[in-house]
């Protein structure tokens, strides 16, 4: 029983972290579509000689259901997978089934801190690339494809607002 209360307890945490609702104030989420929208896609890219990259999304899901992905793929890297931070400050790669899901009507923001993507492998060299194509898919078969923007800096990242002062992402 305690253990079943601790596992809801932090699955409620996880949720409230990494999938959170939109602000009231916010001109998209006023009047919100009512399909998955990618807000922002960024590959930070801060050393061209190690191959690795960090992916950070944004998506407002103003579907009626929840959404999960099953898998990412990028034009520039061969591997893409998830990983996450965990309370005691521990980095994990997840399997893309253990991600959170996107409640519906909610939305996902990737953070250095938090949830992210781990590209690797580069399937041509970096330098001068300005963007990369990433094909998105969900559990329901739904597939998005956008272009994420490559930036060099932490301090590159979007900054995402609804209205409200938000911590910054670093």
């Amino acid at each position: 029983m305690r253990m079943t209360i601790r596992v809801a307890t932090m699955l409620v945490v996880g949720l409230s972290a990494f999938a959170t609702r939109a602000s009231k104030d916010s001109a998209l989420h006023e009047n919100p579509p009512g399909a998955l929208l990618v807000e922002h896609a960024e590959i930070l890219v801060a050393d061209d000689m190690s191959g690795k990259a960090k992916g950070f999304l944004t998506i407002w899901n103003g579907t009626e259901g929840e959404k999960r992905f099953t898998s990412v793929a990028s034009e520039t890297f061969q591997s893409v997978s998830t990983l996450s931070s965990v309370p005691n400050g521990v980095t994990q790669q997840r399997r893309f089934e253990e991600l959170v899901p996107i409640p519906a009507h909610a939305e996902l923001r990737m953070q250095p801190n938090g949830i992210r993507l781990l590209l690797r492998e580069p399937i041509s060299d970096l330098m001068g690339r300005k963007t990369d194509r990433l094909k998105l898919t969900f559990d329901d078969g739904t597939t998005l494809e956008v272009s994420a923007t490559i930036v060099n800096s932490r301090d590159q990242l979007a900054r995402h607002h609804h209205g409200e002062t938000e911590a910054d992402p670093h």
